[in-house]
């Protein structure tokens, strides 16, 4: 008779987990075999006729070893692996069925499950489970000495298994999908629904199945980076297209408009519109308009507004541009028809530094011991850059004597007023306001300086003296600024010449 410590040795060597009662029958077992053709003994369990069973914790299986002649290891290996192959079946098709009735009760998924990935999360469910089976009961027939085994594999090592399976098939869709979110090159709509994709597979990821794989806490900090920044892209893309859209209305409703005055607001609305775009897609907007698309249609706008140098500049940027979808030929034929005279030159050179462009003016003065702001100099101003486009705003706040100082100097450090958004242009002057037998004389520093985020961008300093006014101090300041304000017009001029052109 075979000892118990080598009986326990051989079935080690098995790799299947047997409970002592399992393994006191196999020795009786064997110790009745050595001595007769079968010894089996006992009354024929009930599972031996239901092999396969399923309960809330448990899946059941049963093999059967049909070779009496072979020795006790080989059959206890046969039985072990008939038991086991059933075992498989029956978690395979628990899985597959599983995972069916789960993705068709999501709403949405990361992925779609195909066949592949079925039989991939099922084979590995499969092969994770059975590596935790019990042999719980053994049997053998004394008449056929056909030797049975009972197997059993718990439910929470099946989902385990499953749950193993699915998070790598899930971590390999998850890194395409990261991928995809990534490429600069795919449209934002693919890219964001790629991040929404992530985000859905990320929760049913066990992270530590997969070793490659960093943590959730590092791909959920990750999608969620993405997704903002891809989601602000995806809604400044649609106000563009927003705002290419309400462009070509205006201008389609200035066309038809009568009145000058509403005509002029609408194609002045529309050129902001469209140089807001030109600056932000340089190279167009896929599905929607090419960069010379934008230069033919601000053509179209200073067209109506008359200003033939203004849409032959355009026209011809367009023709020249490598990217017009169908007017190439168009633009070259009015570009070769529009004239530009000198004066037409000048109007289109201001309209198009300051329109839509927001300017805050600041006008004040110094004269003597009076002080305040310079209201006809502002005025002078407002006339000659509103009817452009540009949107004026006022500054009334008193400029202190280090602000003015600034100013005068042309030299406006950072701080000396308060962050303005856009153009700032201010017009100052501060000297002595001398009277005599009822008349008026200034005699002082003026200046005019143009800044741009607090930058300067354009400075005109001088002295002068008025002439004696019979009126009134006021009168004196008044006619000053018109000829400020004339001055700055003509220095401007040549300024703007020399930056645009």
């Amino acid at each position: 008779m075979m000892s118990p410590s080598f009986l326990t040795t051989r079935v080690g060597l098995i790799g299947v987990r047997l409970n002592w009662a399992v393994l006191w029958a196999l020795l009786l077992l064997f110790s009745s075999a050595a001595t007769a053709q079968c010894g089996g003994s006992g009354l024929r369990p009930d599972w031996i006729d239901s092999p396969e069973a399923v309960t809330a914790d448990y899946f059941f299986a049963a093999g059967v070893s049909a070779d009496p002649r072979a020795s006790l290891a080989e059959r206890i290996t046969s039985a072990k692996q008939n038991a086991l192959r059933s075992l498989s079946e029956m978690i395979e098709v628990s899985v597959k069925n599983s995972l069916v009735l789960e993705q068709s009760s999501r709403k949405s998924w990361g992925f779609e499950l195909t066949d592949s990935n079925l039989s991939s999360i099922t084979q590995t469910s499969s092969h994770a489970s059975l590596r935790n089976v019990e042999i719980i009961e053994t049997w053998e027939d004394p008449k056929s000495c056909h030797l049975w085994l009972r197997a059993r594999v718990a439910k929470s090592d099946v989902e385990k298994g499953k749950r193993e399976g699915m998070s790598k098939i899930l971590f390999v869709s998850l890194k395409a999908n990261l991928e995809l979110a990534q490429n600069e090159n795919e449209p934002l709509a693919k890219r964001l629904s790629a991040v929404d994709a992530s985000r859905d597979m990320l929760p049913r990821i066990a992270f530590e199945a997969i070793p490659e794989a960093n943590s959730a806490e590092f791909y959920n900090q990750l999608l969620s980076k993405l997704g903002l920044g891809l989601r602000q892209a995806l809604d400044k893309l649609e106000q563009s297209k927003a705002d290419w859209d309400a462009a070509n209305l205006l201008v389609s409703e200035a066309s038809a408009q009568p009145n000058e005055n509403e005509k002029s607001k609408r194609l002045a609305k529309a050129a902001t519109l469209y140089k807001s775009l030109l600056a932000r897609y340089g190279s167009g907007m896929p599905d929607v308009f090419a960069s010379g698309d934008v230069l033919f249609k601000l053509g179209e706008v200073e067209e109506l507004r008359g200003s033939s140098c203004g849409a032959k500049s355009y026209y011809q940027q367009a023709q020249d541009s490598k990217q017009l979808n169908d007017k190439k030929e168009i633009a070259r034929k009015k570009a070769e028809t529009l004239g530009c005279s000198p004066q037409d030159m000048e109007k289109t050179l201001w309209r198009q530094y300051f329109e839509g462009r927001p300017i805050t003016l600041i006008c004040y003065f110094k004269a003597g011991s009076q002080a305040g702001a310079w209201h006809k100099a502002c005025d002078g101003l407002n006339s000659a850059i509103r009817p452009l486009g540009a949107e004026v705003t006022f500054r009334t706040k008193s400029l202190s004597d280090k602000q003015l100082l600034a100013f005068m100097q042309g030299d406006v450090a950072a701080g000396t007023i308060e962050a303005q958004q856009g153009l700032v242009l201010a017009v100052v002057a501060s000297g002595k306001m001398a009277r005599r037998a009822g008349e008026y004389q200034f005699d002082g520093e003026m200046a005019s300086i143009l800044l741009e985020g607090g930058e300067l961008v354009f400075s005109d300093r001088f002295k002068g003296m008025t002439g004696w006014n019979p009126i009134s101090a006021e009168m004196v300041m008044d006619v000053l600024a018109i000829n400020v304000i004339k001055r700055w017009q003509g220095k401007f001029s040549k300024f703007l010449r020399h930056e645009l052109n």
